[in-house]
């Protein structure tokens, strides 16, 4: 009987670590987004570019509330979750381009458009994705504590109050 127990326990025991590593992962995955906000905010001011591009970020929010539906998710819940996300994104750049004003420009940029976006777009359908695979095997993330979420996201300039924001935002997307 012991060893039928060590059997069936070793058996589960893959399927609770990758349950643990969904919100890790989904988490990591927001993190990584956060953190090229630093080389968006430096192409834009090397390029005199604005930081804000309205046209730029519906295209964002409809490529992702598509990429929901598809998924499972309702439309309108992620769109808020990657509108506070883009204002976070567009809060580090304002931040990292006022310190560009009094600091030498630290590197040459990396293009925006042939490297970063296409990998800005390949996160957020990351994203959307494990959104839906996390909410698809626990239905919400209330189970999930803020700390885990606050102690992942390490991306510079992003305060603990958008931390905050963003995790509320992620808890109040929901699957359709």
């Amino acid at each position: 009987m012991k060893l039928l127990s060590i059997i069936v326990f070793s058996l589960l025991l893959p399927l609770h670590a990758s349950a643990d590593e969904l919100p890790r992962n989904l988490f990591e995955s927001i993190n990584e987004r956060l953190h090229y906000m630093e080389d968006v905010a430096l192409f834009k001011a090397v390029n005199y570019l604005p930081i804000e591009n309205v046209q730029r970020e519906e295209v964002v929010i409809e490529q992702s509330k598509r990429a929901a539906f598809e998924r499972g998710l309702n439309p309108q819940s992620i769109e808020s979750f990657f509108r506070v996300q883009i204002g976070i994104a567009k809060a580090i750049q304002f931040r990292y381009r006022a310190d560009l004003l009094s600091e030498p420009v630290p590197k040459e940029p990396v293009d925006l458009n042939d490297v970063i976006r296409p990998e800005l777009l390949r996160l957020g359908d990351e994203i959307v994705s494990r959104i839906s695979d996390y909410l698809t095997r626990h239905g919400s993330f209330d189970q999930v504590p803020f700390t885990e979420f606050e102690a992942i996201i390490t991306a510079r300039y992003v305060t603990a109050a958008d931390k905050q924001r963003l995790f509320d935002a992620l808890k109040e997307v929901e699957l359709l």
